[in-house]
């Protein structure tokens, strides 16, 4: 390791100890700044494949003191979370469960280390947490945000109902590639004993058939005032535009194969195109190709931190917008490609 880690312990607001591992560098970095890694959902301060120890070392040897916690209700964090389902839980992370926890490490970290600046980063829930905790708290200077979620979750919300043109087709050509795959014979065990989802495999399978079938409908006018009603989190749009707007960078890492990142596409770029253009200078996307939504291979998540390490030295040298307006160009690229 290239840091000293050691645990540590605080409370939040409503006096609940919270769990974490502190990483302090060697030597720090000029801007000051720490970065807390924020948990990834049910996954705690380790994440995925221990995602978070390689990221909090990684983070460290470029100076930056790095907290990674657990969540109260999560991990060995005390509290509770009160969910049945799990879906549940994800869209309560979704809408800001724990921006106050978030809150309360930053005060920790100001009052024990004297830090008045923070990255906030993570996978997933984490990302989306640091994204809203943005907005209650200008300490926040930057998102590092791996795979972050656009949409609600829920155990109410019928997820096939809402799922983009290429879910739809992906989905629909995994079904079909199984039916003539020796291989796939769990697959029929799962359809054959009622676990499969089969309001999904009718709506991809059925959809292109009934489009077909469909007798043209006149054309309705278009609502200026309201966008059709899906499942994406309305507060996702209004916290991003505040954090550029207010000259806080964001960087967001997706994997090529994550269902996340075609819905980041479809129901965020392609409706806040105007407000994305204007503030350029001030967001970045990149994407690992072939990855999943964990970074599971080796290869895959030394792509990821080396795009982090990548931008961490350019805001290092305030070089940030430089750095965003190549990233951006090498993602319309892919979408073009992709089109």
């Amino acid at each position: 390791m290239t840091s000293e880690v050691f645990p540590v312990t605080f409370q939040n607001r409503d006096g609940h100890r919270l769990f974490g591992m502190v990483h302090r560098p060697a030597k720090s970095c000029a801007s000051g700044a720490a970065i807390i890694l924020l948990s990834p959902g049910v996954k705690m301060r380790v994440a995925p494949h221990r995602l978070y120890l390689d990221m909090a070392e990684r983070f460290a040897a470029l100076g930056y003191l790095v907290l990674r916690f657990d969540f109260h209700g999560l991990g060995d964090s005390e509290g509770e979370a009160e969910e049945e389902f799990l879906a549940d839980l994800y869209g309560a992370v979704q809408v800001g469960r724990y921006i106050n926890d978030t809150i309360a490490a930053m005060d920790w970290m100001e009052s024990t280390y004297a830090a008045k600046k923070f990255i906030v980063s993570g996978l997933c829930g984490g990302a989306i947490t640091g994204l809203l905790a943005a907005v209650k708290d200008r300490r926040i200077v930057g998102l590092l945000g791996l795979a972050i979620p656009v949409i609600l979750d829920g155990s109410r919300i019928d997820f096939s109902k809402y799922m983009t043109e290429a879910q739809l087709s992906a989905t629909r050509d995994g079904y079909l590639g199984k039916l003539v795959n020796p291989e796939a014979w769990r697959s029929w065990i799962r359809f054959l004993t009622f676990r499969s989802d089969y309001k999904l495999i009718a709506r991809s399978l059925l959809k292109p058939l009934l489009e077909k079938l469909r007798k043209p409908q006149p054309i309705a006018p278009v609502s200026t005032q309201s966008e059709p009603a899906d499942n994406t989190n309305p507060y996702f749009a209004p916290a991003f535009r505040q954090m550029v707007s207010t000259s806080r960078p964001i960087y967001l890492i997706f994997s090529e194969m994550d269902r996340l990142y075609w819905e980041f596409e479809k129901k965020f770029v392609e409706r806040n195109r105007p407000m994305l253009d204007s503030h350029a200078a001030w967001y970045g996307v990149h994407v690992t190709k072939d990855a999943n939504h964990i970074f599971s291979f080796r290869e895959w998540e030394e792509d990821m931190l080396d795009r982090c390490a990548e931008w961490l030295h350019a805001f290092e040298g305030n070089q940030i917008g430089n750095l965003h307006q190549g990233e951006q160009g090498a993602f319309r690229q892919s979408q073009q490609a992709t089109a």
